[in-house]
């Protein structure tokens, strides 16, 4: 592992470095797409429960942490683990943190996660004959999270399945979302168009307030 900016990261990475550079220290610690995360916030009324879902290392459940009384993060990959325990490791205010050690998918069963070591945050389920680590995978829905006003999601192309797998947490707890649907290809190399897990939270009701960078905020009407 390595330090940068006060956040550990695995030591074969090497894109973090410059995005930590242009975001801003917050709690004296690097931060990552904090101003997209800080205007997030501006849509989230309630402070109690938020969803890290694709945590990495921890870089937005640390700065979630601070603002919520409790953060829920999933981060499949033992490489990303070790890192986020140690940027999560001290009390932070009376925040809970819940850390899941699996992948979320559609089904139960396991997924086959590819990591390039030189950039260990486009880490994405295996395709097409790639190789990657078996790691658990269980559905959104089988943790039975309430009280949810938050949720990141950031899994290079993989959210519909997650989505899929979470239709009865999220239609319940209908929480504020920023999700990730870049226009890289990423989405297309499991078969899917860009925007289809978009396009499943606006056929639940959910409603884009706007989009930065290729990150969407959705709402419920």
């Amino acid at each position: 592992m390595k330090q940068i900016r006060g956040m550990w990261f695995p030591d074969s990475d090497e894109h973090l470095e410059g995005q930590l550079a242009i975001n801003p220290l917050v709690d004296g610690r690097g931060t990552y797409q904090y101003r997209k995360y800080a205007k997030a916030l501006t849509h989230v009324t309630r402070r109690g429960h938020a969803v890290d879902i694709g945590a990495q290392v921890g870089l937005w459940s640390r700065v979630m942490a601070l603002d919520f009384a409790r953060v829920t993060a999933f981060e499949p990959l033992p490489a990303h683990l070790e890192c986020f325990e140690r940027n999560l490791a001290e009390p932070l205010a009376a925040c809970r943190i819940d850390l899941h050690r699996v992948a979320l998918d559609s089904v139960e069963g396991e997924l086959a996660i590819a990591m390039p070591p030189e950039s260990t945050g486009n880490s994405h389920v295996a395709q097409g004959g790639e190789q990657g680590e078996l790691i658990a995978a269980r559905m959104l829905d089988s943790f039975d999270l309430t009280g949810i006003d938050f949720v990141k999601i950031d899994v290079e192309g993989f959210e519909k399945p997650i989505l899929e797998g979470g239709e009865q947490t999220i239609r319940r707890e209908r929480p504020v979302i920023i999700i990730e649907q870049k226009p890289n290809g990423n989405a297309e190399r499991y078969g899917r168009g860009r925007f289809a897990a978009l396009d499943l939270l606006k056929a639940w009701g959910g409603k884009v307030k706007w989009e930065i960078g290729g990150d969407f905020l959705v709402e419920w009407t």
